[in-house]
This record gives structure tokens, C-alpha cells and sequence, in this order.
């Protein structure tokens, strides 16, 4: 129990306590943020602050240590994760460790690009130095994403007696270098807003739900007007957060790729030991090549059409990239149309022979998908299904860029020929399948060319029609360039009917007539070819006849029909086909 000589005393020290408290956080009077939360005690005769607020009496102290824990240590707990993730890989090897520094990778002279690899070549002089087990030695580094497999030396007036290779630290060129340092930046400002983030709400929930009871009515109005302020400023000021949050996560991946696509992402490159056959002295000229995985071109193509002028505009273009870390400065590119080693010899002939099938019951002609299993029966291949369409492998052709300079990670589109081929236009349907009639351009060329497959854009009187795969590997070709909905044709079937015929030999009969409307809407005639399916005998006991008006050509198994169709103006053929088969035969008539 206190003396009551104590209480003059410890009155004077409240008020003195009172009076240099520091402001109240939430712009409560002082005297009532003392009542409300500041609990004043003695321990051993001195006057002491409380360390541990007493819950059973919330307390606006509570909240201050509350705000400044929030506001502290956010940001410190948001930073912390960047950094651990940004921690080098330790080299499981490193010539800097055994005090032999390795050289840095070389600039290519000539790079060969294929569809999925590059072939570098180098052309550079290097230090001879001793081979620890004897004989003289040389190192040469290669780049990240070099396949050292493929290596080779080639020494003027000397050997190669072996080539050892090594994962040493991989040598980052000055872009890598800025690129990752670019990227530190933006993750380090990445964290500070989303700290700033965090401190924020955090402020926001002390301002929504401030622990302040037992407050005259005049200083909780004046709470009230600081809340409503306070929330105000702070709700304006989340969503720009949000959105610099978002727009740094952007660029930080954009970054992050960028980076994987120059090497990046791989801290490890080949070192190749390779020892001399013979003694050298002083700086060798060599020549070496390897095979570079992620890099590559693709052939990219522009088809215009022109049909007043009659021709076709054509643009084949490459683009090249490279994924190694050392960039290419003025090395001579050129790009190949195949993969080396592919297709070096035919593949092996089955052998075909034709024998009866025994203890095997037909296959009834029940089912619609499978019209020619009455043919299994009679004669069948031995050999396994049969083999795929043949892939012309023999051209090969090499396209010359010159000297060129692409940086690692680069990419970059090259003009490889520009021309212009005349055409005959006209308008390609086939009833059967589409009425849509497709503006065709007939191309015919002074030799055959070979383009090899790539993603071409087909453009029409200016306008862009769509995107498709394109090819060339002869000197004529039909180019589609979409629909004309000027251009139309129906097929309208008349009849279609079966019967018997024939008192001894008894025949069915398959009969099918129609009639197709050719429908130009446009000012200007038009031709118009119209393609249909050549029906085809799959026994020598069907038969069939064709009749139309006007006659068709035969084309690959196809009716073809080439009409001039006047102005705003349809033509009209007239098509009849006929087919006769035993009468005790299932037939499957495949329409």
C-alpha cells in the first residue's frame, strides 16, 4: 500500500508526464489519450511508462506500437524474399578456384542457321601453354547453349591428339551483365511498392477500426472528421500503388525473358582442353566449330494479289535468331533450307505379295467407313500400312545474308527475295462441299523453286485475307486467297433413286441427278472453275456413266468445269451420274 505521504507526490509526476506525452496518433487531446490509454505505475518509488499494455483497458498506445510495427517492418519482411532469389548458383567447377583463369568465349566468324540449330565457326589465336599430364595444350571457351559434342578443331601445320571437356562459369557479355542489373532495379522497386502496399492497408485498418473507448463526445467527433480524411487520402493513394505494382510485374517479365532468350538462365558454359599432336611455339591460328542448340530460322512469306495487273506480289523472308550469350558482330550468316544429317539415305523397301486369306470370314458391308473391305478379302498387301506420302529431301539450298551483326538473345528479319510472278485469276468452287467461291491465282514460273514450309500472309487488292502455311517445290502452283462474296455456287440435288433391272442378270441401279447454279453478282464476268468428285468403280461389277451439261474435264479424280460468267449473271450445269452393280452385291454408294 502506498504511503499517503506518496500521493502529492505522484500526482505532480502524472501531471509532468502529461504534459511532455507526444502527440497522440490518432489527434486525440492529450489529456484524453492519457485517460484512455496511458496507465502511469511506480516501481520502486520512480515513475514508470507501462512495457506491456493491460488488455482489460484498450488503450490508444496500444494502436501508435501497433501502427509503427506495420509500418516498420513491412516492407523489410516484402524486400527479403527478391534477394534470397536472386542468389548466385555456386559452380559445382571453376578454373578461377584452381587459379587458371579461362578464357572468355570468341565472336564467330560465319554462322550457318537451320530451322532448329546454328553450325558457328571461329576463327581466333590462342596461347599454347603446358598439359599437366605432358605435351602442350590450349583451352577454348564456348558460349552458353553450346553443344560440345559437336566440336571441332581444326590447326593449320599441327594435330589434334585430344579434346577434354569441362563446366566452368559461364563469361557474361556486358548486355547480359546490364540486363540482370536492370532487373535487380526493377525487383528492388517491385518490393519497396509493395511495400508501401502493405503500410498502407495497414493504415487503413487502424483508421477504420481506431481502439479509442470511453472519449468525450467532443474528441470522437473530432476522430470522426480525422477518419473520414484520413481513409480518403489513403484509398486514393492504393489503387496508383496497384497499378505501379502491376505495371513493374510486366516489364519485370518481359525482362526475365529477354534474359532467358540471350543465355541467361544457364550459369554454366563448355571449356575444352584440346592437346596439341605436335610442339608449337608462340600464338596458334586456329579454326574450330560447334553447334549452337537454341538457335535457328524459319522462312516467313508475303503473297499479294493483283488481279487487274494479272500477277502476284512474293516476298520470302527470314527470321533468325540466336539464344547463345555471345553476341555476333559482323559474322557471316546464311541460312540453310534443311537440318544437316536428315534424310542420308531411302528407307528400306517392304516386299508386296498377294496371297489368299485363310479361315477368315468376310467382313459384312455394314459399315459406312469401310466401303472397300469386300476387296481385303480378295487380295491384300502383306506389308504393313502403307507408307507415308514420299519427303523430297534432295534440295538444298543455302541463302547468303552477308555480314550481319545479331546480339545474344537478338532476333531479326531478313529479305531473302523479292519478285513479282504472273498469274491467271479466277474463282475456284467446289458446290459439293462449300458454295463459297475462293479467288485463285494461277502461277506459272520460268524453273522450278523451292520454298521450303512457312507461315505466309495473303494480301488482296491491300487487304490482309489471313495467314496460312505456304510451299513450293515446282514451277507452277494454284494460290488461294480466300472467298469472294460476290462469287457464289449451289448444288440442288433433282433425284436420287434405286431399282433392278434385267430378268437373267439381275442389276441394281443407282441413279443421282443435280443441277449447279453459278452466281456472279459482280459488274465484270468472271471464270469459274467448279470442281466436283470423280465417282470410282471399286469392283469390276460396278459400272457407271456420267452425263452433263455442259462436259467436264477429268482432272486427279476430279470433274472440272470452266465457266465464263457473264455480269450479274448465272450459269447452270447439268450433272447426271449413273451406276449399275449385282443385285445380290451391298453396296455402299459413298454419297
Amino acid at each position: 500500500m502506498m504511503h499517503p505521504d506518496d500521493a502529492p507526490r505522484r500526482s505532480a509526476r502524472c501531471s509532468a508526464f502529461r504534459h511532455h506525452m507526444p502527440p497522440c496518433p490518432l489527434a486525440l487531446p492529450r489529456e484524453t489519450c492519457y485517460r484512455a490509454g496511458m496507465r502511469i505505475f511506480t516501481i520502486r518509488g520512480a515513475l514508470r511508462r507501462p512495457t506491456v499494455p493491460f488488455l482489460s483497458f484498450p488503450a490508444c498506445g496500444i494502436a501508435s506500437v501497433t501502427l509503427a510495427a506495420a509500418l516498420l517492418l513491412a516492407p523489410f519482411a516484402v524486400q527479403a524474399a527478391p534477394q534470397t532469389q536472386n542468389a548466385p548458383a555456386v559452380p559445382a567447377q571453376s578454373a578461377q578456384s584452381a587459379g587458371i583463369a579461362d578464357p572468355l568465349p570468341a565472336a564467330p566468324a560465319s554462322v550457318v542457321l537451320y530451322p532448329r540449330s546454328a553450325r558457328v565457326t571461329v576463327e581466333d589465336r590462342v596461347s599454347v601453354e603446358a598439359a599437366p599430364g605432358g605435351g602442350q595444350a590450349f583451352r577454348l571457351a564456348l558460349p552458353a547453349g553450346a553443344d560440345p559434342a559437336t566440336l571441332s578443331v581444326t590447326i593449320p601445320g599441327n594435330g589434334v591428339a585430344s579434346i577434354s571437356i569441362r563446366e566452368a562459369d559461364a563469361t557474361e557479355s556486358p548486355r547480359l551483365a546490364r540486363l540482370r542489373a536492370e532487373l535487380a532495379g526493377l525487383r528492388r522497386e517491385a518490393a519497396s511498392v509493395a511495400g508501401s502496399i502493405a503500410a498502407t492497408e495497414a493504415r487503413m485498418a487502424l483508421w477504420s477500426k481506431p481502439p479509442v473507448t470511453n472519449a468525450p463526445t467532443a474528441d470522437l467527433e473530432r476522430l470522426d472528421a480525422q477518419m473520414a480524411r484520413r481513409l480518403a487520402e489513403l484509398n486514393a493513394t492504393l489503387p496508383d500503388l496497384r497499378d505501379k505494382q502491376a505495371a513493374l510485374a510486366a516489364r519485370i517479365d518481359r525482362l526475365e525473358q529477354e534474359l532467358n532468350d540471350a543465355g541467361g538462365a544457364t550459369r554454366t558454359a563448355p571449356t575444352a582442353t584440346v592437346l596439341l599432336a605436335s610442339p608449337a611455339r608462340g600464338p596458334l591460328a586456329v579454326s574450330y566449330a560447334y553447334t549452337l542448340r537454341d538457335a535457328g530460322w524459319r522462312p516467313a512469306y508475303r503473297l499479294e494479289a493483283f488481279p487487274d495487273k494479272g500477277s502476284v506480289g512474293f516476298t520470302f523472308e527470314a527470321e533468325i535468331r540466336q539464344g547463345g550469350s555471345v553476341d555476333w558482330n559482323g559474322a557471316r550468316l546464311s541460312v540453310a533450307t534443311v537440318e544437316p544429317g536428315t534424310a542420308l539415305q531411302p528407307p528400306p523397301l517392304r516386299d508386296w505379295q498377294l496371297r489368299p486369306i485363310l479361315g477368315v470370314t468376310p467382313m459384312p458391308m455394314a459399315m459406312k467407313a469401310a466401303p472397300m473391305a469386300a476387296e481385303a478379302v480378295a487380295l491384300r498387301a502383306d506389308a504393313a500400312p502403307a507408307a507415308p506420302a514420299v519427303d523430297e529431301k534432295a534440295t538444298y539450298e543455302v541463302w547468303d545474308l552477308g555480314p550481319r551483326t545479331l546480339p545474344a538473345g537478338g532476333s531479326a528479319r531478313v529479305a531473302l527475295r523479292g519478285e513479282t510472278w504472273p498469274a491467271a485469276f479466277r474463282h475456284t468452287v467446289r458446290p459439293a462441299a462449300d458454295p463459297r467461291a475462293f479467288l485463285t491465282a494461277s502461277v506459272t514460273l520460268p524453273e522450278p523453286r523451292h520454298y521450303p514450309t512457312g507461315e505466309a500472309l495473303y494480301v488482296a487488292d491491300g487487304a490482309s485475307v489471313g495467314s496460312a502455311p505456304f510451299s513450293l517445290a515446282e514451277d507452277k502452283a494454284d494460290i488461294f486467297f480466300g472467298s469472294d462474296p460476290m462469287v457464289s455456287a449451289t448444288m440442288r440435288l433433282d433425284e436420287r433413286k434405286s431399282g433392278r433391272e434385267g430378268l437373267v442378270n439381275k442389276q441394281q441401279t443407282r441413279t443421282w441427278a443435280w443441277t449447279i447454279e453459278v452466281a456472279n453478282r459482280r459488274a465484270t464476268p468472271v471464270s469459274v472453275r467448279v470442281e466436283d468428285p470423280q465417282p470410282q468403280p471399286r469392283d469390276t461389277a460396278i459400272s457407271l456413266s456420267v452425263e452433263s451439261d455442259p462436259k467436264p474435264a477429268t482432272e486427279n479424280h476430279h470433274l472440272v468445269w470452266t465457266l465464263d460468267v457473264a455480269p450479274r449473271a448465272t450459269a447452270t450445269i447439268r450433272h447426271t451420274v449413273r451406276a449399275t452393280a449385282p443385285a445380290d452385291m451391298r453396296l455402299d454408294d459413298g454419297r
